[in-house]
């Protein structure tokens, strides 16, 4: 079963997040439990360097034996520890049987311990089993000092278990509080999860209805990211694909009484011809008819196939030099009786030097889609001037006409394909919708661009350019 986005986020934010507090959980509990040991050392540091002057007094007979040993009791009280304080030879220390110190200190590890602090050292043992005092203790031990001299050594044991029930209370607020970090944490992750994956899940149900068929409702993002664009790309490409089913529909049910409409005709007067309905001496008239009804039939399915051949990709340009004045006068003489039927005059501008370097047979069939448009749409006795010229980068073609000219509002459309501005005219004229789309296509393929001017009632001009 596939997991969701909403899953996968939700999990991996909560992982992140849990595994990142766990971690700094555990350094801080580890960083406390130093930071007790050490401020434990310090103080016990203290009261010995205490313990140690006042022994210096004592000795200088400052203060008397009493006195000494409330000192002691006090500092033992204070750093909650039980201090001893031992007068030593490094001669002692020769021999550990001949070494006679208090029961309470007939520990093993003691003997190695006093031989390195007569030797001037402090020693620092942070957790040590005591079998005397049935306890892990705190030990230090540092030098008796008497001048230049080490008589001995301070020796202060306090119990772990005081240390261990602090940080036992700071663990506990480091846990609690990465547990409401964790919940907290947990609760906007599971939102931000939810936030970002729901217009994604929308936009799933939404492309699911539409690759069955369906409307769907245009998805509310509501964030400027690159969740809020997708939204809005979807739901452009969503009211794209609406409009051009609107007008594929169209276009089938256009082409469809466009290819219907000769052939019933062809149909019916083929059916009157065998009938004998018709008779022979008019069969030369609907012939004739026949014959343009075919060529009508002819240029809607070369349309078609023209725009399934570029939509394949298989279509391949073969480019080579050419007079751009040739083409455009043999353009204006095979559409000489087109021309002639709507009494218009074609005018060519053109030097006799121009060269154009393009598929010959894609250019021409370019400026005759063009070409064809504009007699379609321009009224008898009108005008379609045909120029070309040369550029720094190529050679620019421009198709005007003097005919009706398209509204500003489908002008921006008119290259589209299936697209046609006004269906009755364009009905009665039996234009599929592909001519102009084919056009651009094409230009587009020798690299250049098309584009139209014109107004409702004011001629159109077609300009595109072939680049070397």
């Amino acid at each position: 079963m596939a997991k969701s986005l909403f899953k996968r986020l939700l999990w991996t934010y909560l992982s992140i997040l849990v595994v990142a507090i766990v971690v700094l959980s555990l350094a801080l509990t580890f960083i406390h439990r130093g930071y007790a040991f050490n401020e434990k050392k310090r103080m016990l540091e203290n009261a010995a360097y205490d313990i140690s002057g006042q022994l210096a007094s004592w000795t200088d007979g400052g203060i008397s034996q009493n006195e000494l040993n409330r000192t002691v009791d006090s500092a033992g009280y204070i750093t909650d520890s039980k201090i001893y304080v031992l007068r030593l030879e490094k001669e002692a220390l020769a021999n550990i049987e001949s070494l006679n110190i208090s029961g309470d200190l007939d520990e093993k590890y003691l003997f190695e311990d006093l031989r390195r602090i007569i030797e001037g050292e402090t020693v620092f043992r942070r957790n040590q089993n005591s079998e005397k005092f049935g306890a892990r203790v705190v030990f230090l031990g540092v030098p008796w000092r008497q001048k230049d001299n080490i008589s001995g050594a301070i020796l202060m044991f306090s119990p772990v278990n005081e240390i261990n029930r602090n940080a036992a209370k700071m663990n506990y607020v480091i846990w609690a509080t990465a547990i409401g970090f964790i919940l907290l944490g947990g609760f906007i992750i599971l939102m931000t999860s939810k936030k970002i994956s729901s217009p994604i899940k929308e936009m799933e149900i939404a492309a699911r209805k539409l690759s069955e068929g369906e409307d769907s409702e245009d998805i509310h993002a509501n964030t400027d990211d690159e969740i809020g664009r997708l939204a809005e790309t979807f739901n452009s490409m969503k009211k794209q694909l609406a409009e051009t089913e609107k007008i594929r529909n169209s276009f089938i049910a256009s082409v469809s009484h466009d290819l219907r409409t000769p052939l019933t005709s062809i149909n019916g007067f083929v059916d009157g011809i065998l009938d004998g309905v018709i008779k022979a001496e008019d069969y030369p008239k609907y012939f004739s008819i026949i014959k343009s009804e075919t060529s009508r039939l002819n240029r809607l399915t070369s349309d078609i196939l023209q725009t399934a051949k570029i939509q394949s990709g298989k279509l391949e340009l073969e480019r080579s030099e050419m007079p751009a004045v040739e083409l455009l006068k043999s353009l204006a003489e095979n559409m000489k009786a087109l021309i002639d039927e709507k009494s218009i005059s074609i005018e060519i501008e053109c030097g006799e030097d121009e060269i154009v370097k393009a598929d010959e047979d894609r250019l021409y069939q370019v400026l005759e889609n063009i070409v064809g448009n504009s007699i379609k749409f321009t009224g008898r006795g009108g005008r379609i001037f045909l120029k070309a010229e040369s550029t720094q980068n190529g050679t620019v073609f421009s198709v005007k006409d003097t005919g009706e000219g398209i509204p500003e509002g489908d002008l921006d459309r008119i290259f589209e394909k299936f697209y046609r501005a006004d269906e009755s005219r364009n009905a009665a004229n039996g234009g599929s919708g592909l001519g102009l789309n084919i056009a651009k296509t094409l230009v587009e393929l020798h690299g250049g661009s098309i584009r139209a001017v014109s107004s409702a009632g004011d001629g159109t001009e077609i300009i595109f350019d072939i680049p070397r």
